[in-house]
Parts: C-alpha cells; sequence; structure tokens
C-alpha cells in the first residue's frame, strides 16, 4: 500500500491512451488427488473485465474478476465463488519502476452479507532500479502472494525490443514475447493470489490461496475500431496448480491439481 502512494505522487506524462477489456477463460477439469476418499473432479473458470490508461511513464487501471472454483469434495470452508477487485499500475521514472496493485479478494457470501476479515485486504508491489539510463537489465524486489503467503522476493527484469518483437524477463514470476505489431504473444507466469473466506454457514473465517504455472499462446485476430473491439484468443495450460484452505473436518489442506489446459478470448476496445 505504501508503495502505491508512493508511485500516484510519481511525476508522469500526460495520460495519452485508455483502453477497456472483457475477458473470459475456461480451464479443463482438474483431477482432485487419487488417494483423497469421494475424489472428484475440480472445475474452474473465470470471467474478468477492466480499465487502463495509458501514459508515457506508465500505466493505471483496475481489475475485476470471478472465478468459481468447484471443489466437491470433503467439507471446505468456502463457498468457491472467488471475487477480485484491484487497483495500480505501474510508473517508471529516470532509473527506477514501480509495480504496485491493492484491492479487495473474498467469496460471494462475505459481500453478500458484509461479514469482512482482515484477509480480505490484498495487494502486490515491486520496485526495480536499472543499472544505468541505456541498460535493459534491473534488479529489484517484489512482495505478492505468487508462492503461497505473502513474501518479498529478489527481482531481475531485463527488457528488449528488436526486429524479432519485444522481450521481457521478470524473473522469477515471468517470461513473454510478443510479436511485431503485438499479433502474437507467448506467455509464461507464474500465478498466485489470496482470497478471504466464510464457510456456508459464516461461521469460519479463513483464507484459500490458490498459485502455480500458467503458460499461454494468444493471437490478435484484429485491431478494432471505432464501437468495434479487438478480439485475442488464447490457448495455453496451467501447471503445477496448488489450493490450500481449510476444511471443516480434515483442517488446513494443501493439494496439487491436476494440470489443465485453458482456453481464452478477450475483446479489447
Amino acid at each position: 500500500m505504501v508503495l502505491l502512494i508512493v508511485a500516484l505522487a510519481l511525476p508522469r506524462a500526460v495520460q495519452a491512451s485508455g483502453g477497456f477489456y472483457l475477458l473470459y477463460r475456461q480451464w479443463q477439469p482438474y483431477d482432485w488427488p487419487k488417494d483423497s476418499p469421494s475424489a472428484t473432479e475440480v472445475t474452474r473458470s473465470q470471467r474478468g473485465l477492466g480499465w487502463r490508461r495509458q501514459g508515457a511513464e506508465g500505466d493505471f487501471g483496475f481489475d475485476y474478476d470471478y472465478q468459481p472454483l468447484r471443489i466437491r469434495t470433503g467439507e471446505p470452508a468456502h463457498n468457491g465463488h472467488l471475487h477480485r477487485l484491484t487497483f495500480g499500475g505501474q510508473w517508471h521514472n529516470l532509473l527506477y519502476r514501480v509495480e504496485a496493485r491493492a484491492g479487495f479478494s473474498g467469496t460471494s457470501n462475505m459481500f453478500k452479507y458484509q461479514i469482512f476479515h482482515s484477509d480480505v485486504v490484498n495487494g502486490r508491489a515491486a520496485m526495480f532500479r536499472a543499472l544505468s539510463e541505456s541498460s535493459p537489465l534491473s534488479l529489484g524486489i517484489g512482495g505478492d502472494h505468487r508462492f503461497g503467503s505473502f513474501r518479498w522476493l529478489p527481482r531481475v527484469r531485463w527488457e528488449h525490443a528488436g526486429d524479432n518483437g519485444h522481450w521481457l524477463m521478470d524473473l522469477p514470476v515471468m517470461l513473454r514475447w510478443q510479436s511485431p505489431a503485438a499479433r502474437w504473444e507467448l506467455r509464461l507466469e507464474r500465478k498466485g493470489d489470496r482470497w478471504a473466506t466464510l464457510d456456508p454457514a459464516r461461521d469460519v473465517e479463513s483464507a484459500l490461496y490458490l498459485r502455480g504455472w500458467k503458460t499461454e499462446l494468444t493471437y490478435r485476430i484484429n485491431s478494432g475500431g471505432g464501437s468495434w473491439p479487438a478480439v485475442v484468443l488464447g490457448l495455453g495450460a496451467s501447471v503445477d496448480t496448488r489450493v490450500r484452505y481449510r476444511d471443516l473436518e480434515a483442517g488446513p489442506l494443501d493439494q496439487r491439481l491436476g494440470d489443465a489446459l485453458l482456453g481464452s478470448i478477450r475483446l479489447d476496445w
């Protein structure tokens, strides 16, 4: 939160453009661990929307997504309807770059009955310093829930644009390549976050952590124009996906879900 406030205070050029998007992503069912009693597959999808304002020295916007995560084994202390709303962006000035997001993440019954606990407030932040004004390499530190509980990790960022496209390496969380004109994009990234939870009876307050690796190849079919959106199709996979939550009978659980293919469609205005 402190880094977000600092970033907002940084000098920025007049913001030049903005955009709105809608997103739908669907995973094939995950396999629940076979040694679990009454094991059933876990289904997952994602609906999202957002808006972003892009300027010469960074961007700012909001993102909302809803993920039904259907766990039908045991007695989960959550209802599987995960909502997340975050605000923030990234800014760079001379040798420094700041990335910061803050918002609210929780299950639907928490917002419906307005029963909140501290885990509903969520965020992530990172700060980098380039080795020199002309260097593509930056060193920094970032904190988030990508690897489970919130932790700070050293980060190494390298960026290059050439005839073969735009390359971005942000270790240990992301590798990305965009073709010239950004028609194609290939991304490998570490995904992970925390949602505050309530059991169906709204008596047990806890949290759900969902994390893993996601790779996705996307193709922009058209560039859009006027009221017509650009259409982006994606195909990929989630690997080493894990979910950690409280079960009312078994207590804390940390389970690895099977690897799963995914497909997505995104509309950009």
